[in-house]
């Protein structure tokens, strides 16, 4: 099998390599399993490289504000200026030019670009660093990660480390050192001569 084949899932033999033809397929053609085969466009066209700015070549065509030599072919949804293929940058649907890309990015406007979270998981964990440190806030520790958790637990994770999954460990330690540290102190206080 070669790279961009489509192998049969039952006999892992490759499939027609044409979009039409594996379409057209309702059994496998070596082992005869039977198939629905629904391919995606693109199948078989092969990695496709960005567009090039194409050359003035009529007087009358729109010129690119950045590059007066290079054919425009959209305008910047947010100045209006004529972009070519190299400016062009599509965000979300929209096309904007670099420079009202990186205004935006530095006003926010542009919410797709976005650079830091905040590590909601790292959070918990510094409470239950600070418990250590201060016993008496294991409680207030506890209810402060289960909160976060709660509210933190269906948005978007980082790109970076399994956020639920340390979120969920790091409070439950802050519940297991609460309940600790107070069964600590309920042995202490009921008890405080050690004797039995």
């Amino acid at each position: 099998m070669q790279a961009g084949d489509l192998p049969c899932p039952s006999c892992k033999r490759p499939l027609p390599r044409e979009a039409s033809a594996v379409a057209a397929l309702t059994a496998c053609p070596a082992c005869g399993e039977a198939l629905e085969v629904i391919p995606f466009p693109a199948l078989g066209q092969g990695p496709r490289t960005g567009l090039a700015a194409e050359p003035l070549s009529i007087a009358g065509d729109a010129a690119c504000f950045q590059h007066p030599s290079k054919k425009a072919i959209v305008p910047c949804d947010a100045c209006g200026r004529f972009l070519c293929a190299l400016c062009d940058l599509e965000v979300d649907g929209s096309h904007l030019c670099p420079a009202c890309l990186e205004s935006g990015r530095k006003r926010g406007t542009v919410s797709q670009l976005e650079r830091s979270r905040v590590r909601w998981d790292r959070i918990t964990i510094g409470l239950n660093v600070l418990v250590l440190v201060c016993a008496f806030l294991a409680p207030v520790s506890a209810i402060a990660n289960t909160v976060i958790t709660i509210m933190q637990w269906r948005k978007p994770q980082s790109r970076v480390a399994p956020s639920r999954a340390w979120l969920l460990g790091s409070t439950l330690l802050s519940w297991v050192l609460a309940l600790g540290l107070a069964t600590v102190a309920w042995v202490e206080w009921f008890n405080p001569d050690g004797a039995e």
